[in-house]
């Protein structure tokens, strides 16, 4: 597993937003940018637009869960910062599974995602 630095600072947010390359999918909206440290940092953003804090609370564990799933599949030193779109009505059928396939589809149009097929064990070079 992997470590990842939850940012937290409001000056790091804004660089993330300036730097960033931007991704989006159904329910998410990502930048990414490559940093210089060993390990990857992770930001959240969820507007006050998105229900009451319960709402938005229980929504950041579902994003937080889904990227450490998703964690090992991911390239090192990158900035990840992923917002929750506003436009999308929060369901209480929105589940982990939902989140955790966005932010995959994400990854993979990002083009951060480590290469499983070379990493896979392959019985036909025996």
């Amino acid at each position: 597993m992997k470590k990842t630095v939850i940012i937290k600072k409001n000056y790091k947010f804004k660089s993330f937003f300036k730097k960033g390359e931007y991704f989006s999918g159904k329910y998410l909206e990502i930048f990414i940018s490559k940093n210089k440290l060993k390990n990857n940092r992770l930001g959240i953003v969820i507007s006050k637009k998105v229900g009451n804090s319960v709402v938005r609370h229980r929504l950041r564990r579902l994003i937080v869960e889904s990227y450490t799933y998703l964690e090992d599949k991911i390239l090192s030193n990158i900035d990840v910062l992923i917002c929750f779109k506003k436009k999308v009505e929060f369901d209480k059928n929105l589940s982990f599974f939902n989140i955790k396939d966005d932010l995959d589809n994400i990854f993979r149009k990002a083009n951060v995602v480590i290469n499983e097929e070379n990493n896979a064990f392959d019985d036909k070079n025996i």
